[in-house]
């Protein structure tokens, strides 16, 4: 190969290094790596989640006394029909709805009686988990850029269940007053419904007997 050939070879490299270094490049992974955090309002998320996506989720809730014989009877169709999870699991959320007869009302939790013998456990104190966010199914982990975002509106959800349901409620309730609720609950395939049901309230109606 000549050295006129060479020069020419170097000269053409050298100017396609020139070009390539003059454009301002981003790699699509480096965006990728910046937290979502940074740029994911959860308070907005969690506020229109609450106002405008809920309300319609709630409207289907399964009737509690419906629910409890079905998982006694045909447990498939209960879980298969009536529940959400999050990917491959037993831990099965779902959203119920009912009314009971308020046995106690304790400091964490109220007991009720609902119908002839199904007892459920209104959660007024510990308020966590997975229940609403998941039970929903409106909440899409593909719409979340990384894990701690997707956990944390589960922790805001369940801040405004308590704030603004549970706290007001366990302030008012007591033993012989009436309850309609619809709420989240937690199931495991495995095990089946045990009573009380654990349920965490996201709309209540208290009648005070007066």
């Amino acid at each position: 190969m000549s050295k006129k050939v060479i020069k020419n070879i170097a000269g053409l490299f050298l100017i396609i290094a020139v070009i390539i270094l003059s454009l301002d490049i981003h790699s699509l992974d480096s965006e990728r790596r910046i937290p979502a955090s940074e740029v994911f309002d959860v308070d907005a998320y969690v506020e229109d989640f609450w106002k405008n996506r809920l309300p319609g989720r709630l409207a289907d809730a399964v009737d509690i006394e419906y629910l409890v014989q079905l998982l006694k009877n045909d447990p498939d169709e209960a879980f298969d029909n009536y529940s959400n999870k999050l990917g491959i699991s037993n831990t099965h959320y779902f959203y119920i709805s009912g009314t009971g007869k308020v046995d106690s009302a304790g400091e964490e939790s109220v007991l009720l009686t609902i119908g002839d013998e199904i007892q459920a456990e209104l959660e007024t104190t510990y308020v966590f988990g997975n229940a609403i966010r998941d039970g929903s199914g409106l909440v899409d982990i593909d719409e979340f850029l990384n894990m701690m975002d997707f956990n944390m509106v589960s922790v805001y959800i369940n801040r405004k269940a308590k704030s603004e349901v549970a706290e007001p409620f366990r302030k008012e309730v007591g033993p012989g007053m009436t309850v309609r609720f619809t709420g989240a609950a937690e199931i495991n395939r495995l095990h089946g419904v045990t009573e009380p049901l654990s349920i965490i309230p996201i709309r209540i109606s208290l009648d005070h007997g007066e």
